[in-house]
């Protein structure tokens, strides 16, 4: 039996991976589920994998559910409303900080290589957002074997990144130019045009492959570097900002609505994050 609560947490993490900048990994963290959700995906080829699909297949259909179902939806917020939804999860993330530095205990297990990789990890963010360029639009792309290639490569570091709390596999979709090809892709199906098909099962196996392999990595990481790992994420959750900063609002009303979805964002994330600090 799917247990209906997983399904609206995998429905929440979708949320996230269709907004460039904002990681799924940051609302697992947030659900508790972060921990349990790369031990899963690790185990799915081996002995246990029976065990690790009953917990993720509530999930993987709450995330599938939320990119059919919304990315329609988001899309139209990112367009007529970019300031107010960007603020709200720049908010979440920031919330997320709290939790973190308890987590790593940084009081007494920082040092100064723990702090010189957190101010790396910030200014790598810094630069893969000035980096971010325009795609060209999706419509009429022929579907080419190079660019079955390309997807599933961008596939595969897309789905390797959302795994980590702060970089998210919307932007790594974009540094590549794989973004807009995507998400019209899966646009275009929900009207069952199904030329689109190929597109989206090379972008899949590729997704598929990357969570395989980078969940055994984290996970590898979080057991023998704990600390350093932990200041990796902590720069990957601040650094994430500036992915998705969208500038200053311009009016007085634009500053009221911007403040209160930041509070609303940061409020939740926090407390979130206060019931569940054992999920890492």
């Amino acid at each position: 039996m799917l247990k209906w609560v997983n399904i609206f947490k995998g429905f929440l993490m979708g949320i996230c991976e269709l907004i460039p900048g904002v990681s799924s990994g940051t609302m697992a963290l947030l659900l508790g589920i972060y921990d349990q959700f790369l031990g899963a995906i690790s185990r799915i080829v081996s002995r246990h994998w029976k065990k690790a699909v009953l917990f993720l297949l509530p999930l993987v259909i709450g995330m599938g559910l939320a990119i059919v179902t919304m990315s329609s939806l988001i899309d139209y917020l990112l367009r007529n409303h970019t300031m107010a939804v960007h603020w709200f999860f720049i908010g979440l993330i920031l919330g997320v900080v709290p939790m973190m530095l308890r987590i790593a205990n940084y009081k007494v297990e920082f040092r100064w290589p723990h702090y010189m990789l957190v101010a790396i990890v910030v200014a790598g963010l810094f630069i893969m957002g000035m980096l971010r360029a325009e795609e060209m639009p999706a419509e009429g792309v022929p579907v080419t074997a190079p660019l079955l290639i390309k997807l599933f490569f961008s596939g595969m570091l897309a789905s390797a990144t959302m795994l980590l709390p702060g970089i998210s596999g919307s932007l790594v979709l974009l540094l590549l130019g794989s973004y807009s090809i995507i998400i019209y892709s899966l646009s275009e199906l929900t009207s069952l045009n199904l030329a689109v098909l190929p597109m989206l099962i090379a972008a899949g196996l590729g997704i598929l492959s990357g969570l395989l392999v980078a969940s055994r990595i984290i996970q590898y990481m979080l057991r023998h570097y704990t600390y350093l790992t932990y200041a990796a994420i902590l720069g990957l959750v601040l650094g994430s900002v500036f992915a998705i900063y969208p500038g200053l609002p311009a009016t007085p009303l634009t500053w009221l609505t911007t403040i209160a979805v930041f509070i609303a964002g940061l409020m939740i994330s926090y407390y979130m994050g206060k019931e569940n600090e054992d999920t890492i």
